[in-house]
C-alpha cells in the first residue's frame, strides 16, 4: 500500500512539473513575442505541391506584406481587415477577407498570446511546435526556435485539408518598416 502511494505521489510531482516546464516556455514565447514591433525575414512556402520564396515585412498589430520571387510578382498584403493578392505583372488584385485566415490573430499581439496559450505545446529536438485549431479556420502548427524562441513558421491545415508550410529564415527583427510598404496598390 505504502508503495502504491509512493508511486502515486511521483507520478503527480512529474505531471505537475512537466506541466510547469510547458507554461514556462509558453510564457518565454510570449515575452519574445510581445517584445517585437516589426519583422523583415525571407520565407519558404509550400502548398499544393509549389515551392515559393521570397521575403516579409511585418509591421504590427495590422501589417504585413510578402513579397514572392516569382514571374508573376504575387504580393500577398494584410492592410487592417484586408487580405490582398496582387499579381504586379498583370495588374490583377484579389480581395478576400482577413478574418478567415490566421493572419490577423499573428499580426495581433494579444491574439497571438491566446493561441499560444491555448495551444497544445510539443517539444522536438530543435523547435517547439504549439497546435491550435478552429472551427472556422482549420489547425495552424506554430514552430518556435528552442534557443531564441523566435517564430520560425508554421503549417496551416485549412478547413478543406489544404496543407500550407510556411518556414521563416533571415529573422531581423524591430527595424524601422515605412507605412507605405503596406498600401494596398490602386487598380487601374
Amino acid at each position: 500500500m505504502q508503495r502504491k502511494k509512493s508511486i502515486l505521489t511521483f507520478i503527480i510531482i512529474l505531471f505537475f512539473s512537466a506541466t510547469g516546464l510547458v507554461a514556462n516556455e509558453k510564457l518565454k514565447i510570449i515575452e519574445n513575442i510581445n517584445n517585437i514591433e516589426t519583422l523583415k525575414f525571407n520565407f519558404i512556402q509550400i502548398s499544393f505541391n509549389n515551392k515559393e520564396n521570397g521575403i516579409c515585412f511585418l509591421k504590427r498589430p495590422h501589417f504585413l506584406k510578402c513579397i514572392y520571387e516569382d514571374k508573376k510578382q504575387k504580393e500577398l498584403i494584410v492592410n487592417r481587415k484586408n487580405l490582398v493578392i496582387y499579381h504586379k505583372k498583370y495588374n490583377k488584385t484579389y480581395f478576400y477577407p482577413v478574418s478567415k485566415s490566421y493572419f490577423a490573430d499573428i499580426l495581433d499581439k494579444k491574439k497571438f498570446e491566446n493561441l499560444i496559450l491555448d495551444g497544445d505545446l510539443r517539444l522536438n529536438e530543435e523547435i517547439f511546435e504549439i497546435k491550435h485549431s478552429s472551427e472556422n479556420k482549420g489547425e495552424i502548427i506554430f514552430f518556435f526556435d528552442k534557443e531564441s524562441f523566435n517564430l520560425s513558421g508554421w503549417q496551416v491545415i485549412d478547413l478543406n485539408g489544404n496543407n500550407t508550410n510556411f518556414k521563416i529564415s533571415n529573422l531581423d527583427k524591430n527595424q524601422n518598416l515605412d507605412k507605405k510598404l503596406f498600401n494596398i496598390p490602386i487598380i487601374n
